[in-house]
């Protein structure tokens, strides 16, 4: 199994899927993580500005370890300003088809700027990947499921919740990996635990994480016991 992860800043993964990301780790997956964004603007003093970027490049570093995550690359964007254009579109087209996941991750329509960017790169970028186009980017890859997590704003309606009870200690020790955000995003434990436990109720267990599928393209079904699931 092969997952791929498109995030807009370090950090992102862990506050949206880091429970999630350790169940697929421990499942035996092969997990790539993509950043967009080094987040060069994350910087709580001055004094941390010109090196913020190798800072959180290096908190990353560790994180992939903790959670399994077996590759990671940046793609250099401007933080604050994640273009949605050509070359980002073939930038998602290029990764998808190279890596060749068999479900993609990435932000939900609504958040942020960037985490809105984000998304419509990803989104037009996985519907293009199975098609005969931009074919100096690696042969086509088929189509996979994409399903968008949640970061800043909850989902008002996930449609699914997955249980990470048993890795829920792993995305909180992955939060704190990041220690150059703690004077920048203040009281990240607290907001992760209180929807972690929002989520989980809504399941029956302790802690859980939400998703939603892409509505770019219709869920294709041939198999009927896949409703039932």
């Amino acid at each position: 199994m092969k997952v791929l992860l498109f995030c807009a800043h370090p950090d992102d993964e862990v506050i949206a899927m880091g429970g999630t990301i350790k169940k697929f780790a421990n499942l035996g997956a092969e997990i790539r993580l993509v950043h967009f964004s080094p987040g060069a603007e994350g910087y709580a003093t001055l004094e941390e500005k010109d090196k913020i970027c190798d800072i959180r490049a290096k908190e990353t570093a560790n994180v992939c370890e903790l959670l399994g995550i077996g590759s990671y690359h940046n793609l250099q964007h401007l933080d604050w300003n994640i273009e949605v254009d050509n070359h980002s579109y073939r930038q998602v087209i290029e990764e998808i088809r190279e890596f060749q996941p068999d479900v993609v991750f990435t932000h939900p329509a609504s958040d942020y700027h960037d985490h809105i960017n984000v998304n419509q790169v990803v989104n037009e970028g996985w519907f293009h990947a199975p098609l005969e186009c931009a074919m100096e980017q690696y042969p086509v890859w088929k189509e996979v499921p994409l399903y968008e997590f949640e970061v800043i704003i909850p989902q008002q309606r996930p449609e699914i919740i997955v249980d990470i009870t048993d890795t829920f200690e792993y995305k909180l020790k992955a939060m704190s990996l990041y220690y150059s955000q703690t004077g920048v995003v203040g009281g990240s434990a607290q907001m992760l635990e209180g929807r972690a436990l929002m989520r989980g109720q809504l399941i029956g267990v302790k802690y859980g994480e939400a998703f939603s599928r892409s509505r770019m393209r219709p869920w294709k079904v041939t198999d009927l016991n896949k409703l039932l699931d």
